[in-house]
């Protein structure tokens, strides 16, 4: 944003304790800004910066807009306090029953906006040359098949079904190997599961990346692990965006809903590894239907899941909240 020429504060919002002393403070700082900046809007992702947005339209009259990202228990602050905003944008339809259902947000102050993906990052693919470097870099054979994920490493996201499910695809491409892109506290214990079940030497740990486009290319499968409470799926459109051909596991509350609008993806049960081995396996074997898949995922991104597209409809929300009411 600096760069860009884009104002912009930075408060200690490192908590998700709600009412923590630096919500608390965040809220004063901004409202001594907000009273000398002419700021007309807030737009709040996370609950502490809703609890803080929430602050200023009581105190400055700023209106905001809140994003509920995934799914929340709702305990008896969320319910005494929801700070919904003046409008409230939810990144999937199961997220937008849950803010009606549990927290008794009125339908019509919720706006469905799913995530869009920035094309541009992804395509044109890289070229021959850029993937054996990618390959080099992350201490990958030059040739192989590749099975990739990405996805924090926590215990949610369920890494070790599918450590648990590659060591049973070996059996049928035993110089596969699989590509784990993210970090996270599980990061230990699953490494030490991987040597257990015997494929520690085939998975790599690249750890967070910044520049995902390379290695999401070298991936002959792409594995979408998504969260229990997770509300939408990010992961899935980068890798639909790079025309990978996807398996995705079935589980949570926005997911499913994704996978099915989708359509595209091989979708499999989160409790059963041996469906997730089987399918990960027909697809290394069957690379026709691979590319397939890969080509209808990139054609549903274009035409559905625009980074543009997620802007203007945000934007549109926008413009709603700042009319007189």
């Amino acid at each position: 944003m600096q760069r860009a020429g884009i104002p912009h504060w930075r408060l200690p919002l490192h908590t998700s304790a709600e009412f923590s002393p630096q919500v608390m403070w965040s809220a004063c700082r901004l409202m001594k800004l907000a009273a000398n900046e002419r700021i007309d809007l807030i737009h709040a992702h996370t609950r502490v910066a809703q609890v803080v947005a929430e602050c200023l339209w009581h105190g400055l009259r700023v209106p905001y807009v809140a994003t509920w990202h995934g799914f929340f228990k709702p305990r008896w602050s969320r319910r005494g306090l929801p700070c919904t905003g003046r409008l409230t944008i939810a990144i999937s339809e199961p997220v937008a029953e849950h803010l009606h259902k549990d927290f008794r947000v009125p339908v019509d102050r919720i706006r469905t906006i799913p995530h869009g993906v920035d094309l541009a990052r992804f395509q044109p693919p890289p070229t021959s040359e850029e993937q054996r470097a990618c390959r080099a870099q992350l201490n990958l054979p030059p040739d192989g098949p590749i099975v990739g994920t990405m996805a924090r490493l926590v215990a949610s996201k369920g890494v070790d079904r599918l450590i648990k499910a590659f060591a049973a695809v070996r059996a049928s491409a035993p110089n596969a190997r699989l590509l784990i892109i993210g970090d996270g506290e599980d990061r230990a214990r699953l490494e030490a599961f991987a040597a257990t079940h015997e494929v520690g030497d085939a998975v790599r740990f690249a750890g967070a990346l910044t520049q995902t486009r390379a290695p999401l290319s070298i991936m002959d499968v792409f594995v979408f692990l998504p969260a229990t409470q997770e509300g939408f799926g990010l992961s899935l459109l980068e890798a639909m965006a790079s025309a990978r051909p996807v398996v995705a596991v079935k589980q949570g509350g926005g997911a499913p809903w994704l996978i099915d609008q989708i359509g595209t993806t091989v979708a499999v049960d989160a409790e059963k590894p041996e469906q997730l081995a089987r399918a990960i396996a027909e697809l290394l074997r069957d690379s026709i239907r691979a590319r397939t898949l890969g080509q209808r995922g990139l054609t549903i991104v274009r035409d559905r899941y625009t980074f543009d597209r997620e802007v203007t409809e945000t934007e549109a929300v926008y413009t709603e909240c700042l009319e007189p009411r």
